[in-house]
C-alpha cells in the first residue's frame, strides 16, 4: 500500500467561554493533515496551535513534511519516521518540525491500524480495552473560588474521579486556599492534580508542595521548566506526592536524561512534542524501563489508544477542545473512557464542521 498524496486543513474552532491556563485562550487551531493511499483508503492526523498564532507557519512546515512520504509503503513504519526525521531536522527538533512530523506519523499510524482492520491501541499492543480519565478543561487560573467550587462539585457529579486545577496567576495563600475551595467541593475521595505551567521557582515549589501535601494532592505538574532538570530532582527528593513533567519534552534523546536525573515521578508525554505515534511508544518503553508510570497530555481520540496500549500507561487527560470536528468526539463515562473497537483510532472527522471552521 503507497501514500498517493497528501492534504492539510487549518481550522479554527472557537471555545465557548474564554479561560486562562498558560495565556488566556479564545479559539484553538487544528491542523489536519490526511493522507491517502493507491488503495483507496485514508487517515488523518493532528496537529495544533491557539488563538490563531502561527497557523500558517505551522501549516507551511506540515505541508514540506508530508510531502516527502508521497510514494512511500504504508507499513514501513520505521523507514517512515526516519523519513520525516530527516526532513525535519532543518526545520527544528523542537517545535514546529517535531509537531509537522507528529502529525503526518499520527496519521500513518491510523492508516496501518484501518487497512489491518483493528483498533489502533491493538495494533500497538492491546494491554486494555478501557482508560481511566481525569477531567482537566476546568478549574481554571481566572475563576472565582465560587465557580471553582461549582464546577468541581459538577465534574464529581458526573463521575470523575479526578480534577486538574491550576495554580501559579494567584499568590501563593491565594493558590492554596483555591485548592482548600476545591478539595471541601469534592469531599476526601476525588483526586486533585495541581498544574503550575511551569511558573514558579525550585525554593517555591518546594515550600508550595509541602502545603499542598496537607490537602492530599495527587501529582505537582510542572512547577518549573521542563529544562531545569537539577530544580525538578530537588524539587521531586523533596517531595512526598509525585512530580510530573514531559509535555513539552520532545524526542526520546531528551526523555532519557529526565529519567536519569530522576527529574520527574511520572512520565507525561504529548504525541505532538514528541514527534507522533512512534516516539510516544519508544518513550513510553523507556519509562517502563526506569520503573515509571506513563501519563498522556491532549489529544484525547489518539492519547486512549496510547495509554492503553502499554502496562504503564496511568491516566488519560480528557481535554475536549476540538470535538467539535469529530462525528463522534471521546466522551468519558463514570471516569473512564473506552477505546473504540472500529479500525484506526475510531473517531471520524466531521466534514461539514471542518468546512465551517476552516481558515
Amino acid at each position: 500500500m503507497k501514500i498517493t498524496r497528501v492534504e492539510t486543513t487549518a481550522l479554527s474552532v472557537p471555545v465557548e467561554r474564554s479561560f486562562v491556563g498558560s495565556v488566556k485562550f479564545n479559539a484553538f487551531n487544528p491542523i489536519v493533515v490526511d493522507v491517502f493511499t493507491d488503495e483507496g483508503l485514508s487517515a488523518h492526523g493532528l496537529t495544533m496551535v491557539f488563538n490563531g498564532m502561527n497557523v500558517k507557519p505551522l501549516k507551511a512546515c506540515l505541508d514540506a513534511v508530508a510531502e516527502t512520504i508521497i510514494g512511500a509503503d504504508v507499513f514501513r513504519w520505521a523507514e517512515n519516521w526516519e523519513t520525516l526525521w530527516k526532513t525535519a531536522r532543518r526545520i527544528g527538533h523542537n517545535g514546529f518540525g517535531v509537531q509537522s512530523m507528529a502529525a503526518v506519523d499520527m496519521a500513518l499510524w491510523n492508516l496501518r491500524a484501518k487497512a489491518l482492520e483493528m483498533p489502533l491501541s491493538r495494533l500497538l499492543g492491546g494491554f486494555r480495552d478501557e482508560v481511566p480519565v481525569y477531567a482537566s478543561n476546568y478549574l481554571w487560573r481566572d475563576r472565582t473560588i465560587d465557580e471553582l467550587q461549582k464546577e468541581a462539585a459538577g465534574l464529581v457529579a458526573e463521575g470523575f474521579p479526578a480534577v486538574k486545577m491550576r495554580m501559579g496567576w494567584k499568590s501563593h495563600k491565594e493558590d492554596i486556599a483555591r485548592l482548600a475551595a476545591i478539595r471541601e467541593a469534592v469531599g476526601p475521595d476525588i483526586d486533585i492534580m495541581v498544574d503550575v505551567l511551569w511558573v514558579w521557582t525550585t525554593y517555591e515549589s518546594i515550600v508550595m508542595g509541602r502545603e499542598m501535601e496537607k490537602y492530599g494532592v495527587y501529582w505537582l505538574e510542572d512547577p518549573i521548566p521542563s529544562h531545569d532538570l537539577a530544580g525538578l530532582s530537588e524539587i521531586a527528593r523533596s517531595l512526598d506526592m509525585p512530580v510530573v513533567s514531559g509535555e513539552d519534552i520532545s524526542l526520546k534523546r531528551n526523555f532519557r536524561e529526565m529519567f536519569e536525573r530522576k527529574a520527574t515521578d511520572i512520565a507525561m508525554i504529548d504525541v505532538q512534542a514528541v514527534g507522533g505515534v512512534t516516539e510516544w511508544m519508544r518513550v513510553a518503553a523507556m519509562a517502563d524501563a526506569f520503573n515509571l508510570p506513563v501519563v498522556s497530555h491532549l489529544f484525547d481520540e489518539f492519547s486512549i489508544h496510547l495509554v492503553a496500549a502499554i502496562p504503564n500507561g496511568l491516566w488519560t487527560e480528557h481535554m475536549p477542545w476540538w470535538d467539535a470536528i469529530y462525528q463522534e468526539p471521546p466522551q468519558p463515562e463514570k471516569g473512564v473512557m473506552k477505546v473504540p473497537q472500529k479500525p484506526g483510532i475510531g473517531y471520524e472527522l466531521d466534514r461539514d464542521a471542518m468546512a465551517r471552521f476552516k481558515m
